[in-house]
C-alpha cells in the first residue's frame, strides 16, 4: 500500500521564549517556546531567523504562526511569522460580586421628586468611599411608593428607604456596609 501524505496544518501558538535550540545564536534556526508548561521546538523561516536572532531575549512572550507537518510519529513545527507580545493577561480574572444592590426607582414620579439628584449623590457617595465594586445600582420601574418618593431598596434584606435626602446617604451606606467590613479586632 502506498503511504498517503497528510496536508500541513496551520498553528498559532502563544508562549514564553526560552532560547534557541542551537548553542551558536548566529546559526540558530529553532526556538524553544514554553506553551502552557509544554516546551516546543519551532523551526523559524530564514527571513524570520535573521530578524529575530539579535532581538529575542529569554522570557519574551511570543506569538508564532506557521504550519505543522507529521513526519512519522513526530510533529514538526515551522513558524512563518513571529510577533513579540506584551505579557500575557490572566485568562480568568475574578471580581467578587457586589456585596449590596441598591434598586432605584427611575419612573417620572420619583424623578420629579428628587430621584435624579438622589442617583447623582448616591454615585458620588460610592466613589468617595471607593465602593463602586461592592455596591451595584440597579434602576427599576415603579416601586409603588410614588407618594413617598424618591425611594430605593437595599438588598440583601430588601430594606426600603422613602423620601431619601442626599444628606442621609452616608448613614444608610454605613449601616449596610458595617456588616461586611471586619471590625478592628477581627482579621
Amino acid at each position: 500500500m502506498a503511504e498517503t501524505t497528510r496536508p500541513p496544518w496551520m498553528f498559532t501558538l502563544d508562549g514564553t521564549f526560552l532560547g534557541f535550540v542551537e548553542a551558536d545564536p548566529i546559526k540558530a534556526k529553532t526556538i524553544r517556546l514554553d506553551v502552557d508548561g509544554e516546551v516546543l521546538a519551532i523551526k523559524l523561516r530564514k527571513e524570520v531567523r535573521r530578524m529575530l536572532r539579535s532581538r529575542l531575549q529569554p522570557g519574551d512572550y511570543l506569538r508564532c504562526i506557521g504550519r505543522s507537518e507529521l513526519d512519522g510519529d513526530t510533529i514538526k513545527l515551522k513558524a512563518y511569522q513571529v510577533f513579540t507580545l506584551l505579557t500575557p493577561l490572566p485568562t480568568h480574572v475574578s471580581t467578587p460580586p457586589p456585596t449590596l444592590k441598591i434598586q432605584v426607582c427611575r419612573k417620572s414620579g420619583c424623578q420629579k421628586r428628587g430621584g435624579q439628584q438622589l442617583v447623582v449623590a448616591l454615585e458620588q457617595a460610592l466613589r468617595d468611599r471607593n465602593l463602586q465594586t461592592q455596591v451595584e445600582i440597579q434602576y427599576t420601574g415603579c416601586q409603588k411608593h410614588c407618594s413617598e418618593a424618591p425611594t430605593f431598596t437595599v438588598s440583601p434584606g430588601h430594606h426600603r428607604y422613602n423620601r431619601v435626602q442626599p444628606s442621609r446617604l452616608p448613614a444608610i451606606l454605613d449601616r449596610h456596609l458595617a456588616a461586611t467590613k471586619p471590625s478592628p479586632g477581627q482579621v
